[in-house]
């Protein structure tokens, strides 16, 4: 790790606070591997980061063999099941950030639907987290 430049009087590396971003798009698409780069990047810069990814919290929740159906978003019977699995995430990310000394996290999921995009957002308002998309 390369020596931290400079600290604020809170001992974080640059002034803007807390800030998540949020992957959205398509699967497969490089999501992952473009935040475990910028993850890395500013770890080597001495920014506290790191990287939630949805499909971990899926399979710690609900194991490997999951049905088709959990991906279908038109199914109302699996929202919830994702709906849970995004939540155990998101509360991870603020504790991480509020409590846990980072300064940077990456929600690292699809984010498909604009209405979940609102409330997620909000969320981190909420905890006085700066989200960018």
């Amino acid at each position: 790790m390369a020596a931290q430049l400079y600290k604020t009087h809170t001992g974080q590396l640059f002034h803007a606070g807390s800030i998540v971003i949020i992957n959205v798009g398509l699967p497969a698409r490089g999501k992952t591997h473009g935040s475990r780069s910028l993850i890395r990047y500013m770890n080597w810069l001495g920014v506290k980061s790191k990287s939630y990814h949805m499909g971990q919290y899926r399979r710690r929740l609900y194991g490997s063999d999951i049905s088709p159906d959990y991906f279908d978003l038109g199914n109302t019977e699996m929202a919830g099941a994702r709906t849970r699995a995004e939540d155990t995430c998101i509360s991870d990310i603020v504790e991480y950030l509020t409590t846990g000394g980072g300064q940077l996290a990456i929600f690292d999921a699809s984010n498909l639907q604009a209405a979940r995009r609102r409330q997620i957002y909000d969320t981190f308002e909420q905890h006085k987290i700066r989200p960018l998309f």
